[in-house]
């Protein structure tokens, strides 16, 4: 049975930063943050942070689910109360062990928020137990807000912030929205060219089947995986960046595929 994650610690009167509303970041228009967070005025807060810096939000109201949500959707980022961690909370001490060692998920940054001013020995208890960094509260929205935007920022890789992508005589245009080969255009479906776009970005990298489907066709992660639909659209993608370029985006029977450098 799930149990609701505990409320921790005084709440921040977010109401103080409306009026400062940060410029949405860039490239972090699509991403998903995972917030593993019960309801309260504090995680509804950061929830509405994250969303104006333009992040999608996914809430899990308990940690049971925090694993399979993780490896099926990808995040670019997860947030975990720290109240949690506690250790009579054995149960999500085992989830965050477990997003940290399983092979789907160890390399999405897991960062411990806490509601409350915190001292040394939560902090290295945390980050003894896996995290990746700990965003303790501070005394204010506006620099909470700044925290969490310097946080996210700090996580992006160079490849995520940049609107061009290339590979050999392939350049892929965001702003436009235009493929060219050796100079010569391209033209993509919409889900090809963002199938082109997320394997761009993760080059080098296995790229899940669930977390294409999740993100490239937008659906749910209560929808089944058509891992078919997939299939059919990398290999329209293959086709059209020719033989070359085409043979770069490699299948891993049973995970995924990944564009190879």
């Amino acid at each position: 049975m799930k149990r609701p994650l505990a409320s921790t610690g005084r709440s921040l009167d977010f109401n103080r930063a409306e009026n400062r509303s940060p410029v949405p970041l860039p490239a972090a228009a699509g991403k998903t943050v995972l917030l593993v967070a019960g309801e309260s005025e504090f995680s509804a807060g950061l929830r509405e942070i994250l969303e104006k810096n333009g992040f999608q939000v996914l809430v899990l109201e308990s940690a049971e689910d925090a694993l399979a949500r993780a490896t099926a959707r990808q995040p670019f980022l997860i947030f975990l109360d720290a109240a949690q961690l506690e250790p009579t909370h054995a149960e999500t001490q085992r989830t965050l062990e477990e997003l940290k060692s399983s092979p789907y998920t160890h390399a999405i940054p897991l960062i411990v928020i806490s509601a409350a001013t915190v001292g040394e020995e939560p902090q290295l208890r945390a980050f003894r137990q896996g995290a990746d960094d700990f965003l303790a509260r501070p005394e204010s929205a506006d620099l909470f807000q700044a925290r969490v935007r310097a946080v996210t920022r700090r996580y992006l890789p160079p490849e995520d912030l940049a609107d061009e992508l290339t590979a050999d005589n392939l350049v892929l245009d965001l702003r436009s929205r235009k493929v060219t080969v050796g100079g010569a255009p391209v033209a993509l479906t919409r889900k090809e060219f963002d199938l082109l776009n997320t394997l761009l970005r993760k080059r080098g990298i296995v790229v899940y089947t669930t977390h294409l489907y999740h993100t490239v066709w937008g659906y749910g992660d209560s929808a089944p995986v058509d891992s078919h639909t997939v299939k059919v659209h990398v290999s329209s993608l293959r086709s059209k960046l020719g033989p070359e370029l085409g043979r770069k985006i490699v299948n891993l029977p049973g995970l995924g595929y990944r564009f190879d450098n």
